[in-house]
Parts: structure tokens; C-alpha cells; sequence
């Protein structure tokens, strides 16, 4: 335990001070505690209020797209996660941290691309990707935007942009672009950079046990022009040979004419009235029988569903996710509703666990209502279903009435499951999971 830091000593104090009931809790350790969690990895040093931030201090009232994973060698965990002041503020960087006491204290997180402070912007990098290679060697890729404009900022528009560290995240590579396809639904201008984000880290379920994420495009429909979201697969071909930045190689899976659109849902209705219609943020699981199933947000009021019979290289079409085979949807606005397998990411055990609001209303206009409290869904396969996951009725999982939306990562070491997410996108935290 590295006493030394000061941030360590701080968040061990506060978890122990978690684990000791009290009746003279302070605000902040209540409003920790209302998610429950076993694991505290950090705790903004910038108040939420607005009116109160210091603009020359790194931003770090949000916190988003948690990404956590663990080096079986080096025994450490390893985090990453888009920091700013607040949401698609001009101040949003990447940060780093690391734990090697098992996740229960973490060093003080480093910047490592992006844009500190709102006083000084400079061009933003967000959405990361972890991955390790074979060999040990740490790949962290990113989108990242070119340039700084403040009158054509757009949060998802970037290049993409890698890093790798051979000592375990101590040291970094220089930041270098790999190419990226065009899309039919990006800028006709070329100058103007894809609108992308990749909010699941990488998961070695794709060909031969390589890398394969969804990701999620934003753009224009080439037919009408209207905005929309729609969901390709990527899989990195040679991170286990360990490749320069500019020489890892990426398939593209599913992408244009083959992307998932709510029009390909049968039954769906798109609530996106204003924002368009949108199928987003895939999470991917292994199914016993080798196939992979991935679990989507939508704006149809519901998540939907598909399923690959050749590791990521070509999808059914995408279904309403139901509670089983002719059972009723699964309710959900458009927030994240991520789905993991509970023996491990790349387990392909057939037991899995779900997360989202169950709710929805049907009257509202818009697909963005109110991300009110979180519910587990247990999830088991059956074998010969058209729906190969079924679930049983939802757990509640945390009680807070809005501002709920868990852009989360899972780990399983050594048979204890940890969920790793953002409380109201202000803490990062961490929860352990138990299926039975």
C-alpha cells in the first residue's frame, strides 16, 4: 500500500469511515453511501455547484465512461475514465489510475490527453478504450479532437488516437491517429471528423480471441438527412503482436448499410422525435453455445438485442428485448443499459446481469426521460430460445431518483465479480456483484 500518496491515505479513511455505521454521518458520506458501494475510487475535488468551481483547477465534477481492468501479472488494476467539469464541457480530458491492493485504494488519477481546465481549454480527448496485449503492453485508444473550436464544438467529433505503456501505465508512447473509414452518415466534408464513441472497453470475444467493442456512429441518414445513431463493431486484428499506434489494424463489422437502425426493429416505435432515431452503446456477451449476444440502447422505449453466430462479423436483426420469449419489453429511456457476464467478461458462462431504469413512459415525447432509479436484471441462457437470455424480475439496485446513468466496466478476479461505475456521473465507485 503506497501510504505515501496522500490520496490513498484520504480514500482509505473514507471507506473505512463507509464501513462504520454512524449517526453522524457527513453529507458527502451519505450521499456516497446511498449506491451502496464496497469500493471508493474517487471522490471529485471540485464541488458540484457551478458557482464554486475554481476554473484554473483541473475540472473533475464529472466523471464518465469508467473503465476499469485488471493485469493478472502485475496484479493491478488498471483505471481510465473521461473527466470534466461538467458533461461536453470544453474542459474533458482522460485520466489514470491504478490499484494494487486489490481496489481498495487508488493512486491519484494522472492526466494523460485532453484539456485540463475550463480557463484554459485546449483540444479535448474522451471516450478511452483499454487493452492488454499477450505480452503485458497497456494500449489505451481514445477519441480526440483535433482542433479547439468554440463555436463548432461537437463532444463525439474526433480522430481516433492511441497510447501504449510497457510498465504498466507509469510511462506512455507519444500520442499517434489511426486511420478511421469514413462512414455514409459522416460530413460530406472530409475536414470535418467522424462523430464517434466506443463505451465499452474492448472484450477479447471477437475471431480468435481478438478485440471487438461496438461502437456507436452519430450523423445524418444518407436518404433524408435527419440525425440519427446507429451501431458498427470494430475488432483489432494485431494488439497481441504489439504494434506501433499507427500500425494496429481494425476491421469494421456491420458498418453503413449494415448498421443497426431503430427502421429494422419490428414493432419499435422511435420516441428520438427531436434527436432522431437512435440505436447506441452496444455491450457484448459470450453465450455457452459460442455465439455472441449484444444489448443495445434505443430510443424505442425499450433495448434491443442481436445476436452473432461468427464472433462479430455479421448480426441478426436487431429485436425489442423482453423479459423472455413472448414476455413483456424491457423498459428503458435512452440511457445506458449495459449487460455482463457474471464469471467474467469473456466467460461465455451463461449467466449474465443487466442494468436499467424499467421504466419508460410511453406518453412523452422524447426518448430522454428522467434516469430515475437502477434495477439489476439476473440473466440466464436457454438453450433453443429466440431470445437467448431470459430474465428474472428486476433487483433494485440504486434507489437515487434522477441523474442515474452507469457507464460502467466488470471485472471477476479470483471468483468476486466487481461492478466499476459512475454515481450521478460524480463518484466513481465501485459494487460487488453476487448472482445468487
Amino acid at each position: 500500500m503506497h501510504m505515501k500518496n496522500p490520496r490513498c491515505v484520504y480514500v482509505l479513511a473514507l471507506l473505512m469511515l463507509l464501513s462504520m455505521p454512524s449517526p453522524a454521518q457527513t453529507p458527502l458520506e451519505e450521499d456516497i453511501r446511498v449506491s451502496n458501494p464496497d469500493f471508493v475510487v474517487y471522490v471529485p475535488k471540485q464541488p458540484r455547484d457551478r458557482e464554486l468551481w475554481n476554473p484554473y483547477l483541473r475540472g473533475d465534477s464529472y466523471n464518465d465512461h469508467i473503465q476499469i481492468l485488471y493485469d493478472e501479472v502485475r496484479k493491478t488494476y488498471y483505471g481510465f475514465w473521461t473527466q470534466a467539469s461538467r458533461e461536453s464541457f470544453p474542459d474533458q480530458h482522460i485520466v489514470f489510475s491504478r490499484s494494487t491492493d486489490g481496489g481498495r485504494t487508488w493512486s491519484e488519477p494522472v492526466l494523460l490527453q485532453g484539456s485540463e481546465t475550463i480557463a484554459n481549454p485546449r483540444p479535448i480527448a474522451s471516450w478511452q478504450q483499454p487493452m492488454l496485449s499477450r505480452s503485458g503492453r497497456l494500449y489505451l485508444l481514445w477519441n480526440q479532437q483535433i482542433s479547439w473550436d468554440k463555436i463548432h464544438f461537437v463532444a463525439l467529433a474526433g480522430a481516433l488516437f492511441g497510447a501504449y505503456s510497457d510498465d504498466g501505465g507509469l510511462t506512455w508512447s507519444k500520442p499517434r491517429s489511426i486511420s478511421m473509414p469514413r462512414m455514409d452518415m459522416d460530413s460530406p466534408d472530409p475536414a470535418v471528423p467522424a462523430e464517434w464513441c466506443n463505451w465499452q472497453r474492448p472484450l477479447r470475444l471477437g475471431e480468435g480471441g481478438r478485440y471487438l467493442v461496438g461502437c456507436s456512429r452519430h450523423g445524418k441518414t444518407p436518404s433524408d438527412e435527419k440525425k440519427c445513431c446507429r451501431v458498427e463493431f470494430w475488432q483489432f486484428e494485431n494488439i497481441d503482436e504489439d504494434p506501433e499506434i499507427e500500425d494496429i489494424r481494425i476491421s469494421y463489422f456491420n458498418t453503413n448499410g449494415d448498421a443497426f437502425d431503430i427502421s429494422q426493429v419490428e414493432g419499435a416505435v422511435n420516441y428520438g422525435i427531436k434527436e432522431g432515431p437512435a440505436i447506441e452503446e452496444a455491450s457484448i456477451v459470450g453465450l455457452p453455445d459460442g455465439r455472441l449476444f449484444a444489448m443495445m440502447r434505443s430510443s424505442a422505449g425499450s433495448p434491443v438485442w442481436s445476436v452473432s453466430p461468427d464472433r462479430g462479423r455479421t448480426w441478426s436483426r436487431p429485436k425489442l428485448l423482453r423479459m423472455q420469449d413472448g414476455g413483456k419489453p424491457v423498459l428503458q429511456p435512452r440511457s445506458p443499459c449495459p449487460i455482463y457476464d457474471w464469471e467474467g467478461p469473456e466467460a461465455f458462462s451463461g449467466k449474465y446481469f443487466a442494468i436499467v431504469h424499467n421504466a419508460f413512459n410511453y406518453d412523452d415525447v422524447t426518448a430522454y426521460q428522467n434516469r430515475g432509479p437502477l434495477y439489476l436484471l439476473k440473466g440466464r441462457y436457454v438453450p433453443g430460445a429466440e431470445q437467448p437470455i431470459w430474465f428474472s424480475e428486476p433487483e433494485l439496485l440504486n434507489p437515487r431518483p434522477k441523474e442515474n446513468s452507469y457507464y460502467t466496466s466488470y471485472t471477476s478476479v479470483d471468483g468476486k465479480g466487481i461492478l466499476w461505475y459512475n454515481d450521478t456521473k460524480y463518484y466513481v465507485l465501485g459494487k460487488e456483484i453476487r448472482y445468487y
